[in-house]
């Protein structure tokens, strides 16, 4: 089945690629914003916001890349497409959070508190050996799918909370604990295995359909929570079949430049 042109444009232009996701990590590790980062850069206000969420420029120049680097004390290879071949993960322990000691950060103003009001405080540091993993209110639809509209707002999806696991735990599920997020299923179509409303959590690192799982992909029409698993014997292009654990939703297949994975779910919350 194919996809029309008005939806293939719109995901590329909301796909969160691994450069694109570790530019907003750090932005808001840092306290800071697209806007602030963009006029840091020398550039307007909605450079980054347009390269984040609109793909313009589809790759970053040479010079912001460098530019970038310096301000947040990272490679700037971390920047660069993850189809380039010199494109580098963000390295563990660059994010305040981590078991390492935390890196040289870029100086930021802080906040200003209001005449008179208590001053603003900071997330306090986690308790040794614990991983802060953010929480993001980008609710996956289980179901059939919809992006939802605040990945667009200027400033990029903010973590809305986090969440404390020991590091040595999350070993056993991830080799990129960094690239772990929260998430919030929506919809019925994952039932009874993930409820509306539960937390999973996703390896954003883990972006190919193997072993057969659930992950969080952009199928072409919107943010959805799916298994996944390739139709072994295509090629030019290979397929892949997408899903749903309630017998209510259909099972459809998309050839893989069609979907963009975003992460592997490793595990959820489940209250008694």
């Amino acid at each position: 089945m194919g996809i029309p042109y008005s939806a293939r444009h719109n995901r590329c232009m909301s796909v969160l690629t691994p450069s694109r996701y570790a530019l907003l990590r750090l932005i808001a590790d840092a306290g800071s914003n697209l806007k602030a980062e963009s006029l840091a850069l020398g550039r307007n206000h909605a450079y980054l916001q347009q390269y984040i969420h609109k793909g313009t420029p589809q790759r970053l120049p040479e010079d912001v890349r460098e530019a970038l680097a310096r301000r947040f004390a990272v490679s700037a290879n971390v920047f660069r497409d993850d189809t380039d071949p010199n494109w580098e993960p963000l390295a563990p322990g660059t994010l305040h959070g981590t078991d390492a000691a935390p890196p040289r950060r870029p100086h930021l103003a802080a906040p200003r508190a209001p005449f008179g009001a208590a001053p603003v405080e900071r997330d306090p540091p986690p308790a040794e050996g614990l991983f802060r993993i953010p929480e993001y209110n980008v609710a996956p639809q289980a179901g059939p799918g919809a992006l939802p509209t605040h990945l667009a707002v200027e400033d990029g999806p903010q973590p809305v909370d986090h969440w404390f696991l020991p590091r040595r735990f999350l070993g056993a599920f991830t080799d990129s604990p960094e690239a772990l997020v929260v998430l919030r299923v929506a919809g019925d179509s994952m039932e009874p295995d993930y409820q509306a409303g539960e937390r999973v959590l996703v390896d954003t690192a883990h972006r190919t359909p193997s072993p057969p799982g659930v992950y969080v992909l952009w199928d072409g029409f919107g943010l959805v929570l799916k298994r996944l698993e390739i139709v072994y014997g295509t090629t030019d292009p290979a397929m892949v079949q997408i899903m749903s654990i309630n017998p209510g939703y259909p099972t459809y297949t998309r050839a893989m430049d069609e979907v963009h994975i975003n992460g592997r779910v490793v595990g959820k919350w489940v209250w008694k």
